[in-house]
């Protein structure tokens, strides 16, 4: 196995922030607000927390690294999920605002485009960060970077050990605004949504007395968001909801707590009259995805599968490390010692190595020993608008490696960037410093990859469009995505039979937005 000295700083890719059923969702807005701009009566013995007052320079930088973990609130003790001492010192709020400053003038791909306000003019170190980006826009009119954001750093570590707070249900969301209309994706195995016997394809009706469907009052509302997505670990709320096929509803309760998530969701091998096809969905690119992938792959091994459906339609992103190890147990020798992803950076940052295939473990209980592989030259994936970075990345890097991609659903997100997650007094910030391309030099699909009758060398792969579909639990094979590859696999053709009516996907539809407490759709480095 080869080891790159690209991989000291591992890539990983997350969702956007705070598409999660919010008062903005539900047709209501809400402002906040902040504090001042003092040390607090300690300081940087550097800065003495008098830069971003009165020594504000436009233009003017000092290194990020002598503002760096200078917090006017510091932690005390350790991370509950890394075990990991707080790095925090006495500072002030202008040591956090000014390391902000310096670290995007740095790192920040497009840092000659940056505007410089003076940090004293915000009355937080959020606010602060939230103008430090381009406003320069593409030639469609779209803002140039729409993946600029913020989380706690405890929010980052949860979801980085695979770690999310609620029931365990992913949203699919038709309507948010009345009558609106909101059904369950998928369910985690184990959570409290699994365990009270909640199903893909359920429609919520209502939360807690409350009609999700038309209620427009503000208390209606803050309950409703209350009730989704609990602030409090261990809150119990009432859900009536209707099952996929019931002409009746029921009603359930659920009770919030921390849910670890199977990255892998599901692994199933299918019989057809061509062979046997290995299927697995995956939902998440985080650390603990590597062990799942080894079982899922050692599995399908056993049972000689020819070909593999990878449903990847509701996998926002997570780490770059592991989608280079996911391509490469998929296509084994067909990419081992090939380029997965080339990682270009601003001209302030020296040249990284090309990111490779990774054939060995780096996390969990393979971390340093080589991983299995199917050696498969082609794959079909399933695909949706929330189907982002991370995931993109496999599609581009296989295609990249010559390996024959299939697309089946619908275009995705298009996020090609890539970021350095960096902590500081409590808040991971997220700013663009990477973009990437594939062996052949390919690596602008901003605009998403789509499926096609004719594919071609950018974002046009061959395949089929098709629309989610909620009626059927994930892995049956009349559900719609995975009835058209198996299809399409045998015969070339688009359409497929469902329950015995041979059914033509739609040429114009409007498919539904995953929706999670913290959703993550963006290309991240660490």
């Amino acid at each position: 196995m080869n080891e790159s000295s690209a991989l000291k700083k591992l890539p990983l890719i997350v969702k956007s922030p705070l598409l999660a059923l919010s008062l903005t969702a539900l047709a209501l807005t809400a402002c906040g607000g902040g504090g001042g701009d003092g040390d607090g009566g300690g300081g940087n013995p550097l800065t003495n927390g008098s830069i971003g007052n009165s020594g504000w320079t436009a233009g003017v930088y000092k290194p990020s690294s002598e503002f760096d973990n200078f917090c006017a609130s510091p932690r005390k003790g350790v991370s509950k999920y890394t075990g990991v001492a707080f790095p925090d010192k006495r500072g002030s709020l202008a040591d956090e605002k000014n390391f902000l400053r310096s670290w995007s003038n740095e790192t920040y791909l497009w840092f000659d485009e940056l505007p410089d306000p003076n940090p004293a003019g915000y009355s937080t170190a959020q606010d602060y960060f939230d103008v430090l980006k381009t406003n320069k826009t593409t030639s469609s009119g779209a803002n140039k970077d729409n993946f600029h954001f913020y989380e706690s750093t405890e929010e980052a570590e949860a979801w980085d050990s695979g770690v999310t707070y609620g029931y365990g249900i992913r949203l699919k969301v038709y309507s948010s605004f009345p009558p609106r209309s909101y059904y369950i994706a998928y369910v985690e195995p184990g959570s409290p949504a699994d365990l009270a016997g909640v199903k893909r394809g359920a429609k919520i009706l209502k939360i807690d007395s409350y009609d999700l469907v038309n209620e427009n009052s503000n208390a209606g509302l803050s309950a409703l968001n209350e009730g989704m997505f609990p602030s409090k670990l261990g809150a119990a709320h009432n859900f009536e909801i209707q099952d996929s096929g019931a002409t009746t509803s029921r009603t359930v309760t659920l009770q919030s707590a921390e849910v670890a998530i199977s990255p892998v969701l599901l692994t199933k091998v299918l019989e057809t009259a061509t062979g046997k096809v290995g299927y697995v969905v995956f939902n998440s690119h985080v650390e603990k995805a590597e062990d799942q992938w080894v079982k899922a792959v050692n599995q399908l091994k056993q049972s000689a599968i020819s070909d593999l459906v990878l449903d990847l339609r509701y996998n926002g992103g997570g780490l770059l490390s592991i989608a280079a190890q996911v391509s490469y147990m998929v296509g084994g020798s067909n990419v081992k010692d090939k380029v997965f992803y080339e990682q270009i950076q601003n001209a302030k940052q020296k040249k990284l190595e090309p990111f490779p295939f990774l054939d060995y473990g780096l996390y969990g209980d393979y971390n340093k020993l080589d991983l299995p592989a199917l050696n498969l030259n082609r794959v079909y994936i399933l695909s949706s608008g929330d189907t982002c970075s991370a995931s993109e990345a496999i599609i581009n890097g296989l295609r990249g490696a010559n390996v024959q991609v299939y697309l089946i659903g619908d275009t995705t997100c298009g996020k090609p960037y890539g970021f350095y997650p960096e902590e500081n007094c409590g808040t991971t910030y997220y700013t663009i410093q990477l973009k990437g391309a594939n062996a052949k030099g390919f690596g602008e699909y901003s605009d998403g990859f789509s499926p096609a009758s004719t594919a071609n060398a950018a974002t046009l792969v061959k395949g089929c469009r098709v629309q989610d579909d909620i009626e059927h639990q994930l892995g049956d094979t009349s559900e719609a995505l995975l009835a058209t590859a198996l299809n399409f696999r045998a015969n070339g053709s688009c359409s497929a039979r469902f329950n015995g009516k041979l059914q033509k996907p739609a040429v114009d539809f409007v498919d539904g937005q995953l929706i999670e407490p913290e959703v993550r759709k963006l290309l991240l480095v660490k």
